[in-house]
């Protein structure tokens, strides 16, 4: 293809930024995979700790029934001989002593065993998000006409959204899942999608800065699906800002919270004059 002299400096310029553009996103999907590996085999190493939990907490419980019968069959036989109470002291103590042991090693191995459950919930829960984003203060539509017509209003939205301020060709296809989060109300409810692949998201989240720059879209926010865990490790995070930023001496710098789900920091930033 020819170029004119003007033109080929800034044609050469676009081919490296496109480039460098592919090959950024090459590198997201290969850091995407290697996530998804180590997500799934952490996955299974909970679920085969949790199992083998199960299998020790069933043989505590069978000591503990053999302990019982042991303990009866020596209060038994105590019973008959009434002239030896030392011995019964000395049996009952060992007994109780030992019961005591037990019972705590139980109790270690049932917070260990729910403690993986935690764990084990947590990344079903963050696997099954991985894709979503929630948006904010997008308008929703008229009541009463329809789950499907709701679902093409809402479609409609972000489609247009992606294409108008982002400048991303998102089709249909690539929402997998769209609906409000909570019951209708005089406030609009939050709008939840879920895309079709982590890339897709990434590219969404990497350019929500452009949405300060749309008059018909600026006032909309653009989140992480986060879980409960990743949801209270931001809110301390935001108030660990807020208490910074409060003691901030020169006010030339804010504090804010950055970064993915789980992996969330404090950050400073030069304040904007």
């Amino acid at each position: 293809m020819w170029f004119c002299p003007d033109c080929m400096g800034q044609a050469t310029q676009m081919v490296k930024n496109i480039s460098a553009i592919q090959k950024r996103q090459e590198d997201m999907e290969q850091r995407m995979y290697s996530i998804e590996l180590e997500v799934k085999e952490n996955k299974r190493a909970f679920e085969s700790r949790l199992n083998d939990n199960d299998k020790e907490m069933k043989e505590m419980h069978k000591e503990i029934l053999n302990m019982n019968a042991k303990l009866q069959m020596v209060q038994d036989d105590i019973a008959t001989d009434s002239g030896n109470l030392k011995w019964t002291d000395i049996v009952n103590k060992a007994v109780d002593s030992k019961l005591e042991t037990v019972s705590a090693d139980i109790n270690m191995v049932e917070q260990s065993i729910e403690e993986t459950r935690v764990k084990a919930q947590e990344i079903r829960d963050k696997e099954d998000r991985k894709n979503n984003i929630i948006l904010y203060k997008i308008p929703e539509s008229q009541a009463g006409i329809g789950y499907e017509a709701v679902v093409k209003h809402d479609s409609d939205l972000f489609l247009a959204m992606c294409d108008e301020v982002f400048g991303l060709d998102i089709t249909r296809e690539d929402v997998k899942k769209i609906h409000r989060i909570g019951r209708r109300g005089p406030a609009t409810r939050p709008l939840l999608i879920q895309l079709s692949s982590g890339m897709l998201k990434n590219n969404i989240m990497e350019t929500t800065y452009k949405l300060q720059k749309a008059d018909n879209y600026k006032h909309i926010i653009i989140s992480h699906d986060m879980t409960r865990m990743e949801r209270e490790q931001c809110k301390r995070l935001v108030e660990e800002a807020k208490d910074r930023e409060t003691q901030e001496a020169s006010g030339e710098f804010i504090y804010r919270v950055r970064g993915p789900p789980g992996g969330m920091k404090v950050v400073r930033l030069k304040k904007r004059m």
